[in-house]
């Protein structure tokens, strides 16, 4: 499958009597990983969801290659969601949840580090092998694009770090869309092409890293970046 353009058009939506997303507007481009920064309740989580297609938006549009998301239901649209409670199947082992996407399982039990744990449910893994597992189900169907939301925060800087190495390895190779939501700045942050500082539903400033350090366009994102400066590089 081939990386996909993600477009989104003044996205709006309001939950329990609160604007999470506020005429949201942005563009990813084919193969991009997209960073998407904000404090908690900024509505990172509520973005991810309404591209995936499990928080239908109240107004606006989400477009994948141009077409309408609204009318593909979210398994056509090729998506590898990594959720941030990681939300795997207590009753499946680690080869069943990879068997749900792929007979091809030797690879991917590779590469994160599973070979052994086949047999295992996810109350046998520690941690670290639940986080490994959530990433490796989201590759399993070769996805488009890839939704992480904020994977590592539960686990520790070293675990974090050779995560982060896995993903930026995996997304030289396949060049899948990528956007990986962090309310810091962690190392897949830093790898960003792009970084998008998101406050109260609204994208304050969007460009490279370098650019949100040197030329901030508010006291906000000055004061955001500041207080990040130097974490994950």
């Amino acid at each position: 499958m081939s990386a996909v353009t993600v477009r989104i058009d003044s996205l709006a939506r309001r939950l329990g009597g609160r604007d999470v997303l506020r005429g949201l507007s942005l563009e990813v481009e084919p193969g991009e990983w997209l960073a998407v920064l904000g404090p908690s309740g900024a509505g990172k989580t509520t973005l991810l969801r309404a591209i995936a297609g499990l928080e239908p938006p109240d107004s606006g549009r989400v477009l994948l290659d141009g077409r309408d998301a609204a009318s593909m239901p979210p398994r056509e649209r090729g998506i590898g969601f990594v959720f941030q409670d990681l939300a795997l199947w207590p009753y499946l082992s680690v080869a069943e949840h990879l068997e749900e996407s792929t007979r091809a399982i030797g690879p991917l039990l590779e590469r994160f580090g599973l070979r052994g744990l086949e047999p295992k449910r996810p109350h046998e893994l520690s941690g670290g092998e639940r986080q490994r597992l959530a990433l490796a189900r989201a590759f399993a169907s070769s996805p488009r694009l890839l939704l992480l939301d904020e994977p590592f925060s539960s686990l520790d800087p070293l675990l974090r770090r050779g995560l982060a190495d896995t993903l930026a390895d995996l997304h030289r190779e396949r060049g899948t869309t990528t956007i990986y939501v962090s309310h810091y700045f962690e190392a897949p942050v830093v790898r960003a092409s792009r970084v998008a500082l998101l406050r109260d539903g609204r994208i304050e400033q969007m460009g490279p890293l370098s650019e949100l350090r040197s030329n901030p366009r508010n006291d906000w994102v000055a004061a955001f970046v500041a207080d990040e400066a130097g974490i994950g590089t």
